[in-house]
């Protein structure tokens, strides 16, 4: 599943589709050779009569599970969002610091920042959170920044506001590591397979009954089940599937603290 996740949404999406199809045509090929006209006949109306039941079972699995994955993606960008915001935090409360110390807290914390964005995705997708670049990066950071904040020169609200920044930036990234342990559950995304495939089967069987212009059904039906399951796979990794997270926010800020945007006697354009 994981190398599946991993792929190109497209790719995904192509999977998806060929692979229901041949499930699809098979199945067809089956019913046609194996079903004369009075079990077609007979398994047509009962698979009539099941129709609304099982479409309606898939739809609120697929639903649910689009819903549910949306939201831990949405819920992994908002928590990058936050840690921007507490390094932001961060790197203007240097700003009443000495050059010395204000200029080694952001060298840190672009060190930091520089991790997480080249080495933290690909550690939480391989489910080795603890083997990041940003786990070290992280640690001197801390170190710098309880040093520096407990310096006898360095003003009480500015102590504060360091040490509280640093606290915010470690909760968020648990807060990540935490979202990215989660992963698509698995026995619900098996249903909504199995309910995809008897969705198709039942239309299968009622095409056979009625004839072959009720074929396009069958097959409308066979691309939204493709679909549905292919959207879910693409939003079920965040940090390595066809929706990543985006790390625009880090690099940008990043880019700010290089050119001295929070450092008061640096002049920029």
């Amino acid at each position: 599943m994981g190398v599946l996740t991993s792929l190109p949404s497209w790719e995904v999406i192509l999977f998806s589709v060929v692979l229901v199809a041949l499930v699809s045509v098979a199945t067809a090929l089956l019913i046609r050779r194996r079903m004369g006209p009075g079990p077609r006949e007979r398994a047509g109306v009962t698979a009539a009569a099941y129709m609304t039941a099982v479409g309606s079972l898939f739809a609120i699995l697929t639903g649910f599970l689009i819903s549910s994955e949306y939201a831990t993606l949405k819920e992994a960008q908002n928590s990058v969002g936050a840690e921007v915001s507490a390094a932001s935090q961060l790197a203007y409360a240097t700003g009443v610091l000495p050059p010395a110390d204000a200029q080694r807290l952001q060298e840190n914390l672009t060190a930091y920042l520089d991790a997480l964005r080249s080495g933290e995705w690909p550690a939480l997708a391989a489910d080795a959170a603890d083997r990041s670049t940003a786990v070290p990066a992280m640690r001197t950071l801390q170190q710098a920044v309880f040093e520096v904040a407990n310096r006898p020169y360095v003003p009480g609200a500015a102590s504060s506001t360091l040490q509280d920044a640093v606290n915010e930036l470690t909760s968020n990234r648990r807060q990540r590591v935490v979202i990215s342990t989660g992963g698509l559950p698995l026995p619900l995304f098996a249903l909504a397979v199995i309910a995809g495939l008897a969705l198709i089967v039942n239309s299968l069987l009622v095409a056979a009954r009625q004839g072959t212009r009720y074929s396009w059904v069958a097959l409308g039906i066979m691309l939204a089940v493709a679909l549905d399951l292919g959207a879910i796979l693409t939003i079920s990794a965040p940090f390595n599937g066809g929706f990543v997270v985006s790390t625009d926010p880090i690099s940008e800020l990043i880019t700010e603290l290089q050119k001295g945007e929070y450092l008061p006697w640096v002049t920029t354009r």
